[in-house]
């Protein structure tokens, strides 16, 4: 894979899989945060990208969710596809300061 992954996005498009699955399985904010330990507010703020995540609680979510991990991990093609495009971005603006 080449080019720099923007952590930012990894952890929104993480959040979005998250509360997609929590749905699937009819769980407010509150009632999973209740089974993993956290407040609602973590879980909103984690589900925004705003929250990073340590890599034990990626398998407590999904263990809770009925889902295998790599499930709730952005894809990886569209990490690198943002990530290219956010480059050229920035070296067309280097090129006009």
């Amino acid at each position: 894979m080449g080019g720099v992954i923007n952590k930012d996005l990894v952890y929104r498009e993480f959040g979005i899989a998250l509360a997609a699955e929590r749905r699937r399985r009819h769980l407010t904010q509150a009632q999973f945060g209740a089974k993993v330990g956290l407040s609602r507010t973590s879980v909103t703020n984690i589900e925004c990208g705003r929250q990073p995540i340590q890599m034990h609680q990626l398998y407590q979510f999904a263990s809770i969710l009925h889902v295998d991990a790599s499930k709730l991990l952005p894809k990886e093609q569209a990490l690198v596809e943002v990530s290219s495009t956010a480059n050229a971005e920035s070296k067309k603006a280097s090129y006009i300061a």
